[in-house]
């Protein structure tokens, strides 16, 4: 599939990769996440061994045009790609995390888009301890839909679907993302199930009403359909 009009970029995706030329497209790095990667941020151990080689999701950091080198100093746009499938009970998704804080005193922000497929992003936001969440949303995002992930909220994205789902992201270089606190619940604070419910992870002490949220596909500069490559790389040139 070619992913030109939903990325900005001429790059093609593949069954579990993406296709580029080096001449257009570089990239700082590849990293591949595998089952025994993300075996400890799941509540279902009993599996736990099987298929550990099996691909989970992966990461293209560092992803731009080449004559695009001084946009990207300071920012960093990637790509993630999440398989298709299960882990145990739970479906294929990413590690939760919070992001390191920044300068200013607050954690980095983050901006996801889906590029192709469809997506959860669950995002919760901690009182003073991880364990005890005082806001749990999720997020159902489509082709096209852009994700906002504030600075004090933790994310964990989740593919559900029959298919591979691609996502862009826009973050700083120096955002770091700490996993430590998820690992230690074996996971986020709801966890889906087969049958498209939503249980409570009981390693969490206190835990809030999941809400439902539109993607933010009218926040500032941001639109629905539009790249958001294009979009930053338009506002670095006006």
């Amino acid at each position: 599939m070619d992913l030109r009009e939903s990325t900005g970029l001429p790059i093609v995706s593949e069954e579990i990769a993406l296709k580029y030329s080096e001449n257009e497209i570089s990239v700082k790095g590849i990293q591949i996440i595998k089952t025994e990667d993300v075996s400890s941020f799941l509540l279902n151990t009993e599996w736990k061994g099987k298929d550990k080689e099996k691909e989970v999701y992966r990461i293209y950091h560092g992803i731009r045009k080449v004559e695009d080198k001084h946009f990207w100093d300071v920012m960093r746009f990637d790509f993630i790609i999440i398989q298709t499938g299960k882990l145990g009970e739970e479906y294929n998704k990413t590690t939760g995390y919070y992001r390191s804080i920044a300068g200013t005193g607050y954690r980095f922000p983050e901006i996801y888009q889906v590029v192709e497929g469809y997506s959860e992003f669950l995002l919760q936001q901690s009182s003073e301890y991880h364990e005890k969440i005082k806001d749990a949303v999720m997020i159902r995002a489509q082709k096209f839909d852009v994700v906002v992930v504030p600075p004090s909220y933790g994310v964990t994205i989740i593919n559900p679907s029959e298919q591979k789902t691609v996502l862009a992201r826009i973050r700083s270089d120096d955002a770091k993302e700490l996993r430590t606190d998820y690992e230690k619940t074996k996971g986020e604070c709801y966890v889906k199930e087969e049958d498209g419910r939503w249980t409570y992870n009981e390693n969490y002490h206190e835990i809030p009403n999941l809400r439902l949220e539109p993607p933010q596909n009218k926040w500032r500069s941001l639109k629905r359909g539009i790249p958001i490559y294009s979009i930053f790389y338009f506002l670095m040139i006006f």
